[in-house]
C-alpha cells in the first residue's frame, strides 16, 4: 500500500470515528432553568426575583448563565437588568454548572422610579429571562482534512408577568392607606 492510499485510508476511518461518536443526543448541551416565584416585597419597590441555570455537557469545557431584565408599564419606572456566565474546563469530559442569576438568589431588586408613582396606582411588570449553554469543542481530522465535533450550544428564555402597587388613597394623605 503506497502513501496516498494509507492516507485516503485514515482519513476515511477518521470521519468513521467522528460521525460515530456524534448523535444528535450528544451534540448538545443540557440545560434546564427553573424560574423563582416573582412578586412585590412588601408595599415598596423591592421585587423578588431570580432563576438558576442548570448545564451538563459530555465534553471538557462548559459556559452557562443568563440574564434578566424586569420592566412595569409605566413611564415613570425604568427596567433593570442583570446577567451572569460561569465558565468550567478540565482534560477529561463530563462538565456540569449550576448558575444563578443574579448571584444570590431569590434577589430583592429595587425598581427605579416606583416611588415617584401616584399613591394606589398599579402596573402590569414583567420578568424576562434567558439561559443559554455552550460546549466546547475540538475537531478530529488528517491530510488536511478536519471534522469538528462539539461547540453546541442550548438557549431559553421566557417571560413571568407580576403587579406592583403603590400602597394608599389617592383622595387622602395618608401614604400607607390605614384609618387615622
Amino acid at each position: 500500500m503506497n502513501r496516498i492510499e494509507w492516507l485516503s485510508r485514515l482519513g476515511a476511518l477518521a470521519v468513521v470515528v467522528s460521525l460515530a461518536g456524534s448523535g444528535p443526543a450528544r451534540a448538545m448541551p443540557d440545560l434546564k432553568t427553573t424560574v423563582l416565584p416573582v412578586y412585590q416585597v412588601g408595599n415598596g419597590a423591592g421585587v423578588s426575583l431570580g432563576h438558576v441555570v442548570q448545564a451538563y455537557t459530555l465534553y471538557n469545557r462548559l459556559t452557562a448563565g443568563g440574564t434578566y431584565a424586569a420592566s412595569c408599564a409605566s413611564a415613570q419606572m425604568l427596567p433593570t437588568t442583570g446577567q451572569r456566565f460561569l465558565s468550567t474546563d478540565g482534560l477529561l469530559g463530563g462538565r456540569s454548572l449550576t448558575v444563578t442569576i443574579p448571584e444570590w438568589v431569590p434577589a430583592t431588586i429595587n425598581m427605579p422610579g416606583f416611588n415617584s408613582l401616584t399613591r394606589g396606582t398599579t402596573v402590569s411588570c414583567a420578568y424576562n429571562w434567558t439561559s443559554r449553554a455552550v460546549e466546547g469543542g475540538y475537531s478530529i481530522g488528517t491530510g488536511g482534512v478536519s471534522f469538528p465535533t462539539g461547540s453546541s450550544e442550548r438557549s431559553e428564555g421566557s417571560t413571568q408577568q407580576f403587579q406592583m402597587s403603590v400602597p394608599g388613597d389617592t383622595n387622602s394623605d395618608d401614604w400607607q392607606g390605614c384609618i387615622p
